[in-house]
Order: C-alpha cells, then sequence, then structure tokens
C-alpha cells in the first residue's frame, strides 16, 4: 500500500473520529441552575423595587418636599440596593454551578451594581452635605443618575430573566418534539 494512500486514510479517520465527538462537547454544555433562576427573579424583584423608588425620587426634585421626603425616598432605595447585592453576592457564589447564559448574566450585571451602590452612597452623601438644596440643579443631577444606572440594572436583569423562562420553554418544546429512537433488528 502506498504511504500516501495510508496518510490520507489516517487523516481522514481522524477527521471523522473527532467530528463524531462534537454531539459529545455540545451535550457536556452545563444545564441550567433552577436555583441560579429562581435566584436571579428574586433579584430582579428587588432590582425593580429599587428603580420604582429612583423614579419616586426623580419626581420628588420637581416638587417642593422637604429634604427628608427625599431622605426616607434613599433609605428605601437603600434597602432594596441592599436586598439585591445580598440575592447578586449568592448569584455570584453558585456562578460555577450555571449554564453558559447564566455565567453570562452574574458576570454583567456585577459592574452595573457596583455602578449602583457608587451612585447611591454619592447620593447620600451629597443630601447629608446639602439638605437645604434638593431643589438644585445638583440633587436632580444625583437622583436622575442614580434613576438611570437602576432602571439600567433592572433591565438587564429582567432581560435575563425573560431569556431563561424562554429559553426553558424552548427546550421543553424540543424535548416534546424529539422522537424516539426506534431500533433497527
Amino acid at each position: 500500500m502506498d504511504n500516501t494512500l495510508v496518510l490520507t486514510t489516517l487523516k481522514r479517520a481522524v477527521i471523522l473520529g473527532v467530528a463524531s465527538l462534537f454531539p459529545v462537547f455540545a451535550n457536556a454544555e452545563t444545564a441550567d441552575s433552577r436555583a441560579i433562576t429562581d435566584l436571579l427573579k428574586a433579584t430582579e424583584t428587588h432590582a425593580v423595587l429599587a428603580q420604582h423608588d429612583a423614579e419616586v425620587l426623580e419626581s420628588y426634585t420637581r416638587s417642593k418636599l422637604s429634604w427628608k421626603s427625599h431622605s426616607d425616598r434613599l433609605i428605601k432605595i437603600k434597602e432594596h440596593a441592599n436586598d439585591l447585592i445580598v440575592d447578586f453576592n449568592k448569584l455570584s457564589s453558585m456562578r460555577a454551578e450555571g449554564s453558559q447564559w447564566q455565567q453570562e448574566a452574574i458576570d454583567r450585571v456585577n459592574p452595573l451594581l457596583r455602578e449602583m451602590s457608587d451612585h447611591l452612597t454619592a447620593t447620600i452623601n451629597h443630601l447629608n452635605e446639602n439638605q437645604s438644596r434638593v431643589h438644585m440643579p445638583p440633587f436632580a443631577a444625583y437622583a436622575r443618575t442614580n434613576r438611570e444606572v437602576m432602571t439600567a440594572t433592572s433591565k438587564l436583569i429582567s432581560s435575563y430573566v425573560q431569556y431563561g423562562e424562554s429559553k426553558a420553554r424552548a427546550d421543553a418544546l424540543e424535548k416534546d418534539l424529539t422522537l424516539p429512537q426506534v431500533a433497527h433488528e
């Protein structure tokens, strides 16, 4: 047998062998973690509440409410933000158990939460130092930025929750549509 023919045959066998492994690797993807999905939904709830409070705070900047009303609303935002961060820290500790999209969600939400926390802290500090100036443009800018960051965070988390629900429905449909294997005799 010619060496060229042997090498060509061997190359084809290797290529076919490697190609046959792709379905094995495709099925090796980590399945969605139910615990992460559930916790992501709880995180979404806290994010929506924080966003709502940030919207209310921003509306206060167009009113005659006292600095105390602003302070009370900031406390509510902080409570929801803290709940959100507690849930997110749990998500982060479970990251390795998640599927690819769940890990991506955790990775993409993390910087927004840091930004949210930084802006909220800056807003609280500004209010503490400028209680008589809640109706001035600088405080309104702080409130607007908080609302923008809270909205972006809430939308991102909600998008991942919605994606997870859609993916679960698609996976269930695919499972239902899979035909049983017929044994060949």
